[in-house]
């Protein structure tokens, strides 16, 4: 990685038996490699009060990191063993941020259109016999590098509600004469948002109008985007039954197995969270 480093212009100012001056006026490093890294300094000030009072003069911090383009999204699935019990903690959450006055009127900006989930799954017994159940889930942490790579969570295998890795005849828009791209969704009470992942072929049937579609009039791209051939006519209702995934990853880079008898291990806590692909 090379760096570059360049001082122009700052000063700082001591007083006492030997008063001291140095200056400065511009910083900026720039480093080259898989995250190029920029940073500015120009101004910002600091006073010391005491036997050498100290001022220093900065104006500004800039940081520039370059991020590539967004992994691949893994297909890999989340290993479920008999062992995994209750409770379950489904936890959405969203990034709103929230401005108060001091009239106690606020204005709020929300972040994200659609919620990360939290989810929080319990293993009581794993056993580390022929049956390979702890060496399996291990393996398939120490796999996934912690948080690095992502999987596919079958939460309907989890919670035992099919409407969780399943929909069947879903609204997933209304055509309008022009659009032909459209993303698979499921509908949760008054919320509708974006599916994780859909196979092609857990795709199993599509509708316009209540008229089912020919496959070849149509066709889909994982994770879940849904192409027509034409565009649906105006005001036509468009809904698909399919299986679909919740994109995760590890919520952390360690996980605490532990072994309570001789081959016989639980797991009191998978922390994982959702990724928007």
């Amino acid at each position: 990685m090379s760096a570059r480093v360049d001082f122009v212009a700052a000063e700082t100012a001591a007083k006492g038996s030997a008063p001291v001056r140095f200056n400065f006026a511009r910083a900026e490093a720039v480093a080259k490699g898989t995250a190029p890294v920029r940073q500015s300094y120009a101004a910002m000030e600091a006073v010391a009060k005491g036997d050498a009072p100290l001022r220093v003069a900065y104006a500004a911090i800039e940081c520039l990191v370059l991020i590539g383009s967004s992994p691949t999204v893994s297909t890999e699935k989340f290993p479920l063993s008999a062992g995994l019990t209750w409770s379950v903690h489904v936890a959405p959450k969203f990034n709103t941020r929230v401005a108060s006055h001091v009239s106690g009127r606020e204005i709020r900006t929300a972040w994200q259109q659609y919620a990360i989930y939290d989810l929080t799954l319990s293993f009581d017994v794993l056993r580390g016999d022929a049956t390979q159940e702890i060496q399996t889930l291990q393996g398939f942490f120490l796999a996934r590098q912690g948080q690095y790579d992502t999987f596919l969570l079958d939460l309907g295998a989890v919670t035992q509600n099919t409407a969780d890795s399943h929909v069947t005849m879903g609204a997933q828009g209304t055509g309008d004469g022009t659009t032909t791209v459209f993303t698979l969704q499921r509908t949760v009470g008054e919320a509708v948002e974006p599916v994780g992942y859909v196979f092609s072929a857990d795709l199993s049937a599509v509708y316009v109008a209540g008229v089912l579609q020919d496959p070849t009039s149509y066709f889909f791209t994982s994770p879940n985007t849904l192409t027509f051939n034409t565009a649906p006519a105006y005001g036509s209702q468009i809904t698909a039954t399919f299986r679909y995934y919740f994109i995760c990853r590890f919520a952390a880079d360690a996980q605490d197995f532990e072994e309570f008898m001789a081959n016989l291990w639980t797991l009191h806590e998978v922390k994982l969270m959702t990724v928007i692909p």
